[in-house]
């Protein structure tokens, strides 16, 4: 039986719906990308969201969130981005977490696949970072079942994507992380956000991608902020017995042009 994933990130929807992010109407891209999935009609089992749902962080803008997300919350989980509050999102969202306190990781098991989302948001920081007790989290749960296709979804990507201001914004005092990561063969995926563009990467035998946002794109390799004219997209895995795939997909066009400030 295959499963079904749908991953959306890097909303930046602010509590003015018609507030714009670099020049682009988020809110409204965030429908557009949600009539584009119901128009090719993508089925999903899981809607991962990877963060930064928000720019201002305030309870309006969640509130905006949950209004365009709909009944998709149903089968929802959700970790925070450097843009996000974790109280709110416990808040407005309480059937997408599955605690009231400490980090926001979550663990899906199925009969061929475990998917955990990893918390790196660190308040008021642009860069992540992932606590000791999210690491021990993940850990034991590894430990419990060594066999099974294991994927990772967090904000931070957990290696550099060769974009020189986005690296610099990356994950902090990773070295633990990322000695857990080699030491679980399993793991056969990390999907991030954050970057605002598409990568693929590698993490010894661990495949690392990101996905463009659903409103701003970043360019590639640049040294500072650059927005790319690209249209808004979203990422798509369908996962099987002992192997996965997975496809980007932008809106056809271009609708809004970014405005670099």
């Amino acid at each position: 039986m295959t499963l079904n994933i749908l991953q959306l990130t890097d909303f930046h929807v602010f509590a003015d719906s018609k507030k714009k992010f670099f020049g682009i109407p988020t809110y409204d891209t965030l429908k557009d990308i949600l009539n584009e999935i119901k128009n090719l009609d993508i089925k999903f089992d899981y809607l991962i969201i990877t963060g930064d749902l928000t720019s201002d962080e305030t309870i309006e803008s969640y509130e905006n969130v949950k209004n365009i997300l709909g009944k998709r919350i149903l089968n929802c989980k959700i970790i925070p981005g450097n843009h996000d509050d974790r109280n709110l999102i416990r808040k407005i969202f309480p059937d997408c977490v599955e605690n009231n306190e400490g980090p926001i990781n979550f663990s899906i098991s199925t009969d061929s696949w475990q998917l955990f989302g990893i918390d790196t948001h660190v308040p008021g920081q642009l860069y992540g970072n992932i606590s000791n007790e999210t690491i021990e989290w993940l850990r034991n749960l590894l430990e419990q079942n060594k066999t099974k296709p294991t994927m990772i979804f967090q904000h931070h990507p957990p290696i550099h994507i060769q974009t020189k201001w986005v690296d610099a914004l990356g994950l902090k005092k990773s070295d633990d992380y990322l000695k857990l990561l080699k030491q679980h063969p399993q793991i056969r995926v990390v999907s991030c956000g954050h970057v605002h563009q598409e990568f693929s990467g590698n993490l010894e035998n661990i495949s690392v991608l990101t996905s463009p946002s659903t409103g701003l794109q970043f360019k590639k390799g640049t040294d500072m902020l650059e927005c790319d004219p690209l249209p808004p997209g979203f990422r798509i895995f369908s996962l099987s017995y002992d192997s996965w795939n997975s496809q980007i997909i932008r809106l056809d066009k271009l609708k809004y042009n970014p405005v670099n400030n």
